[in-house]
C-alpha cells in the first residue's frame, strides 16, 4: 500500500492542539487525511478551514473506505461513531484526559483536594455528582470500557503507564507518543523573565487544578514581599474562575487573574512574564501549557502524586515537587541558564515538529506494513 492510497479519518473537535496537528499532517503526503469536527466545538476568533473536512452525513461512507480511524477524545459523539466503524478498520485513540478521568471511578475519586471539594459544594458544582452517578448507575464507565476494546492503538503521553491503561484486556494496544502539545515555533527563542517570584498557579480555570488548597498553603507560608501571583482563568469554568480570582485576591498579596482569551503568540508573551508554574492537579491536564513553560525556561513545580510526575522524572526534566507540608521558598527562584537550556532541549526532542512528524510517520508505516493490526476481532 502506497502512502497515496492510505486513507485515515480523524473524528476530532476544534482545539488549538488539533489544529496544530492538522497543519502538521498537511505537510506530509504519506497518507490522505479526512476530518470530521464535532459541530458544537468552536474556538473564539476566525473559523478554521479544515482540509478534507467531512459533513456529518458524509462520515459513514468515509469510514467504510478508511484504512484507519483516529479518534481524538473518546467521549460524546465519538462513542457512537466507534460502533459504526467497520470491523476491518484500525482504530487509534488519541487520548486527552477529559475522556477518561470523568468516567473511571478509580480516577475520579482522587482528583479533588479537601478545600477544593468544599468549594465545589459551595459553588453547587453538581456536574461532578452527576458524572459519578452516571458512571455508577448510568453505565458511563461500562460504555467507555466497551469502546476501549475496539481500540487497536493509543496515542498517549505516558504510554502503558497512562492511568487508564488497566481498562484494556490482553492483548494490549500498541502505544504511540502524544500527537499533541507542540513546542512553540523554533523562531520563538524568548526566555521567561528573570525577575524572581513571578508565579503562575495552574494552567486554567478547572477545579481539578485545586487552586484553593494551593492558595491556602502559600498563605500559611507567608510569601516574601517580592513574590507576585497570577492564575490563567480564561479557559474552563467561568463560575469557578471568578471564585478563585475572588479568593486569591483576598488571601494572597500581589494577586492577578487573567481572563482574556489570547492568540497563541500573545499567550506565550504573557506566559513569559512568569518564571514559576505551580500545578496542584493530580490528574494530567494543561500539558500544552506545560510544554510551553518548559520551552520558555520556567521552573515547574508539581505534586509528587500527580500522574505527570513519573513522565517528567523518566525523561530527565529539571522540576520540583510540592512538599508534603509547608512550602520551600527556593521555588520562587528562576532556573539558571543551564537548567533552562536543558529543559528546552528535552522539550524539543519530545514535542518538536520533527518528533511529532516522526510519530505520525511511524503510525503510517505500521499501518502500511501490517505491524499494526486489529487487536481483537
Amino acid at each position: 500500500m502506497s502512502g497515496a492510497d492510505l486513507r485515515i479519518v480523524h473524528l476530532a473537535f476544534d482545539h488549538t492542539s488539533v489544529r496544530a496537528l492538522h497543519a502538521l499532517l498537511q505537510q506530509d503526503n504519506r497518507a490522505s487525511h479526512w476530518w470530521w469536527i464535532e459541530p458544537h466545538s468552536t474556538l473564539q476568533g476566525k473559523p478554521h478551514e479544515w482540509h478534507n473536512a467531512l459533513r456529518t452525513d458524509e462520515v459513514p461512507a468515509k469510514l467504510a473506505e478508511a484504512d484507519a480511524v483516529v479518534i481524538h477524545r473518546l467521549k460524546g459523539a465519538n462513542l457512537d461513531w466507534i460502533q459504526r466503524i467497520p470491523d476491518n478498520v484500525l482504530v487509534v485513540w488519541a487520548s486527552w484526559g477529559d475522556d477518561y478521568y470523568r468516567v473511571l471511578r478509580s480516577l475520579n475519586r482522587s482528583l479533588f483536594l479537601p478545600w477544593t471539594a468544599a468549594l465545589n459544594a459551595a459553588l453547587g458544582k453538581m456536574s461532578i455528582t452527576v458524572q459519578r452517578l452516571g458512571s455508577a448507575f448510568g453505565g458511563a464507565e461500562k460504555r467507555f470500557t466497551q469502546a476501549c476494546q475496539r481500540v487497536d492503538a493509543v496515542s498517549t503521553l505516558m504510554g502503558e503507564n497512562a492511568p487508564f491503561f488497566g481498562v484494556f484486556s490482553d492483548p494490549k494496544p500498541r502505544t504511540y507518543p502524544s500527537f499533541y502539545n507542540p513546542t512553540p515555533p523554533e523562531s520563538d527563542v524568548q526566555w521567561c523573565t528573570e525577575a524572581p517570584g513571578r508565579v503562575l498557579l495552574g494552567t486554567n480555570a478547572s477545579n481539578t487544578s485545586n487552586h484553593l488548597d494551593l492558595i491556602l498553603r502559600l498563605r500559611r507560608a507567608s510569601p516574601p514581599q517580592h513574590v507576585r501571583f497570577n492564575a490563567g482563568l480564561s479557559y474552563g469554568s467561568a463560575r469557578y474562575g471568578k471564585a478563585i480570582h475572588f479568593l486569591g485576591s483576598r488571601l494572597l498579596p500581589h494577586w492577578e487573574g487573567q481572563f482574556e482569551h489570547l492568540p497563541r503568540q500573545a499567550y506565550a508573551d504573557w506566559l513569559c512574564t512568569h518564571n514559576v508554574l505551580v500545578m496542584n492537579n493530580v490528574r494530567t491536564q494543561g500539558t500544552g501549557v506545560l510544554v510551553m513553560a518548559l520551552w520558555h525556561g520556567m521552573r515547574i513545580v508539581v505534586r509528587p502524586d500527580a500522574h505527570i510526575t513519573p513522565f517528567l522524572n523518566a525523561h530527565g526534566f529539571v522540576f520540583d515537587c510540592i512538599p508534603a507540608h509547608g512550602w520551600n521558598d527556593d521555588f520562587y527562584a528562576p532556573l539558571n541558564a543551564q537548567e533552562r537550556i536543558h529543559n528546552r532541549d528535552l522539550a524539543a526532542q519530545l514535542f518538536g515538529k520533527e518528533q511529532r512528524l516522526k510519530t505520525m510517520r511511524s503510525l503510517i508505516e505500521d499501518i502500511q506494513s501490517g505491524r499494526l493490526t486489529r487487536r481483537l476481532t
